[in-house]
């Protein structure tokens, strides 16, 4: 998992996580645009361990020009059992960060997990493209008519070539 600098919040450090920090160089290529989501009601789960004790206390996703629409963040068990998500949330204007919130989940290091996102339209987030492929090799995988996310949902592979711009809100406790 790759941090953006810490900020301090009273008593805790905020640290964000992004739905492309698992992955590394492989998107590097790829400029993030303004992308219509492939499929109405389609969730992806991206995998993500974390290196500290961390609360998930939020969750955000970056509009596209193409505003309207709601959409669902939430984390999933390797197992893919839903743990906490925001639920459905309207999309405010277009090309801002949405940030809505989520009942608090502690996440254990070294555990893997699941973001996920769903959304009801194919209204356009800032995303990335990538090749064919590359998503299932990174172990990304989807569902199909998963708007909200479902508790237990059918999980596949996924062959598509897109990452919205997506991530969690994370806290640390200041000792």
């Amino acid at each position: 998992m790759s941090y953006s600098p810490p900020a301090t919040d009273g008593d805790q450090t905020l640290t964000v996580i992004h739905a492309l920090d698992n992955i590394g160089d492989a998107y590097s290529f790829a400029a993030p645009a303004s992308v219509a989501y492939p499929l109405a009601n389609l969730a992806i789960y991206v995998p993500f361990s974390v290196s500290e004790a961390v609360t998930v206390q939020e969750g955000w996703v970056i509009s596209g020009t193409v505003a309207g629409g709601n959409f669902d963040i939430g984390v999933y068990s390797a197992a893919g059992v839903r743990l906490t998500s925001s639920g459905s949330t309207a999309r405010s204007a277009s090309a801002v960060n949405n940030t809505t919130a989520m009942t608090n989940l502690d996440l254990a290091p070294g555990t893997r997990y699941y973001m996920a996102f769903s959304a009801d339209t194919t209204a356009n987030y800032i995303a990335t493209a990538s090749v064919a492929g590359l998503n299932e090799a990174m172990g990304i995988l989807e569902s199909t008519t998963s708007f909200v996310l479902p508790t237990n949902p059918t999980l596949s592979r996924t062959t598509r070539a897109y990452i919205p711009h997506f991530g969690l809100n994370l806290y640390t406790v200041a000792l």
